[in-house]
């Protein structure tokens, strides 16, 4: 009889097992960076407004695009020997004034501290990308616009 129990058990879990689809991570290479994309998260927090914008044209290594009220420009240091590893260098914007401005400080410190991107999603293309810092927090999640 237990023989019979520890059969049926073990049937069961191989069936359980062998149903479960692992699904593979889709891993994001630097040419998925290219166009224009807009921060939904920013240190943890969801993000609405859509304020901050970033347009990334990989061909030249240039990140530009808007920092909430100022526009920006800036250099993206990447070498395809380190994969998903990057820095946003030289980073530039423009200096209007605007009311409730920390929303954009947040954005460019946290810009400042990128590290590394990360796909966000299990299917190509990738629409949704995280942006993490050297000691691996997400700093931001990025969506293709």
């Amino acid at each position: 009889m237990k023989k019979y129990l520890y059969l049926c058990l073990a049937i069961v879990g191989i069936a359980v097992f062998a149903s479960c689809k692992s699904q593979k991570a889709v891993v994001a290479s630097f040419s998925d960076l290219d166009g224009e994309w807009s921060v939904v998260e920013l240190n943890g927090d969801k993000l609405s407004d859509g304020k901050q914008l970033l347009v990334i044209d990989v061909a030249r290594k240039h990140l530009s695009g808007n920092a909430g009220c100022n526009r920006m420009t800036g250099n993206i240091e990447y070498s395809d020997a380190q994969k998903n590893i990057i820095k946003f260098s030289q980073v530039a914007t423009t200096r209007m004034a605007c009311p409730g401005m920390k929303g954009e400080q947040d954005f460019l410190q946290a810009l400042n501290n990128v590290v590394r991107f990360q796909t966000e999603g299990t299917e190509k293309p990738v629409n949704t990308i995280a942006l993490y810092g050297t000691d691996n927090s997400k700093l931001m999640v990025i969506e293709k616009k």
